[in-house]
């Protein structure tokens, strides 16, 4: 009989520019419960200051940062060529049990013989059948072949939800790794903020991206009488602006203010159109928000009960909905309730039992590596 392995030091790879960074921070906080220290490395566009602090106080967590870019900003492969050495190296130096990967590209090329979890949070693949449908353009074949590799490399597959699980094996066939694991937020509920005592509504995005739909929220706007905050960056990496016209758009915000702009809004609204999880539906959900939500398969499969949907293209349908959730303090009192209750559903706790049953699961049949010293299995000792 020998004890089941389990990890004590993983690497995690994230990027600075969306939900992956609050992903990967939160699962390494929930993950250090159960003695597993996570390094995480970041690629992509330099984390800002505030990132850079959050991750060095972060306990358990030792942060690198590199300047290797991201998948879908490039338009030759060999600009990832130096990913995986990286990747190696690091590994090597902090002498980790496993890479958990949440870009699929980054297993391309890994000849470690440490598992490798890859995590899709997004792709440009499904994010094209979600938003147009059909097959996707040219333009896009680098990425979907450079997702494909990785999926083809790793031991386990992971998606945030069963909705994008299914997007992906629609856009890249069977996968017979991939497995469910939720995205949960580790962040605590502030006192609610002092306001001039009109509801508002608040939305959280990256609005460049289209998948957001920023020009329907804008439209939505327009015809509601509640006051709405479109808080995100509205420049991309990749070049694309967006312009808000009705709604206040004050750019980006700090983590912390962030959460104090939740805290002070009665309704959260997402007209996205694309969304594998949407962790600031959670966070909106554990400050006390009631959800007006867009009407698709993700957000249905986790909010259903608890949220008002409505079409994404019905800007008019949006606007009602806002009016009528935050202007009657009952029907407000009653969606915050079901939001929040729902939100028990995906805490850190469930996320890191999950997790750590698949890293016990992929170590167990990983090869043994000569030339580390060996860990595990460790023999119990005998019982009479």
């Amino acid at each position: 009989m020998t004890i089941p392995p389990s990890p004590r030091r993983i690497l995690v790879t994230c990027d600075a520019v969306g939900g992956v960074w609050r992903h990967a921070l939160d699962m390494a906080r929930a993950l250090g419960p159960h003695g597993v220290e996570t390094v995480l490395v970041a690629f992509g566009p330099e984390p800002s200051a505030e990132q850079r602090a959050e991750a060095r106080e972060t306990e358990g967590v030792t942060f690198l940062w590199f300047d290797h870019p991201l998948d879908w900003l490039v338009a030759e492969e060999a600009a990832l060529d130096g990913i995986p050495a990286v990747l190696e190296g690091v590994a090597d130096l902090y002498d980790v049990d496993l890479l958990h990967l949440n870009y699929p590209s980054h297993a391309r090329g890994l000849a470690t013989t440490r598992p490798v979890i890859v995590m899709s949070h997004s792709c440009m693949t499904t994010w094209w059948a979600a938003l147009r449908g059909g097959e996707p353009p040219e333009e896009f074949a680098l990425n979907a072949r450079l997702v494909r590799e990785g999926f083809a490399r790793a031991d386990r597959v992971l998606a945030p939800s069963r909705s994008h699980a299914n997007a992906l094996t629609r856009a890249y066939g069977s996968l017979p790794s991939l497995d469910v694991v939720r995205n949960a937020s580790f962040a605590r509920p502030l006192p609610p903020e002092p306001n001039d005592g009109r509801p508002t509504a608040l939305a959280i995005g990256r609005w460049w991206d289209e998948a957001k739909n920023a020009r329907l929220l804008d439209a939505a706007a327009a015809l509601a009488s509640t006051p709405v905050l479109a808080l995100g960056a509205t420049a991309g990496p990749n070049g694309e602006v967006v312009d808000f016209r009705h709604a206040e758009a004050p750019g980006a915000a700090a983590p912390a203010e962030t959460r104090a702009a939740l805290s002070r809004a009665a309704v959260f609204v997402s007209p996205a159109r694309y969304e594998p999880f949407g962790l600031a539906v959670l966070e909106a959900a554990q400050e006390g928000c009631a959800l007006v939500l867009s009407d698709i398969p993700t957000f249905r499969e986790l909010w259903d009960g608890a949220a008002t949907f409505v079409d994404a293209d019905d800007a008019a349908g949006f606007a009602e909905a806002i009016d009528r959730v935050a202007g009657d303090a009952r029907v407000h009192a009653w969606h915050v309730a079901q939001a929040q209750e729902r939100a028990t559903r995906y805490a850190p706790q469930a996320q890191a039992e999950r997790l750590m049953e698949i890293y016990t699961e992929a170590l167990a049949a990983a090869p043994e590596d000569v030339m580390r010293p060996a860990r595990w299995p460790m023999p119990l000792p005998e019982t009479a």
